[in-house]
């Protein structure tokens, strides 16, 4: 049974792409700073192609992606984590996301 509404038709893409994290200990020490602040964020993951993982050895990029009505949150937490460029390259884009059930 599916039941359909005026909100399944709207797609709302306010995403922004805040940074890309290469080490998982400061994605955890950002994921718990962001869920104290009460800040909405969800993790892409992006696999590197055949060429690129096996000849190039690049590795799995992640990134944070948060709503933009909450990027003044979001920068705040981060300047209280203090993190190094190394750790975390800021990134501030608009996110471009392919959604499971968008309509061709």
């Amino acid at each position: 049974m599916f039941i359909e509404n005026e909100m399944t038709k709207v797609k709302v893409n306010n995403e922004i792409d805040l940074c890309e994290v290469s080490n998982e200990k400061v994605r955890r020490k950002i994921e718990a700073a962001l869920q104290y602040a009460r800040v909405s964020y969800f993790l892409r993951w992006q696999e590197p192609g055949f060429f690129g993982k096996h000849f190039l050895h690049e590795k799995t990029r992640l990134i944070i992606c948060i709503n933009a009505a909450q990027v003044d949150d979001a920068l705040r937490v981060f300047d209280d984590l203090a993190l190094s460029e190394k750790d975390v390259h800021m990134l501030g884009n608009k996110s471009h996301n392919r959604y499971l059930y968008e309509n061709k």
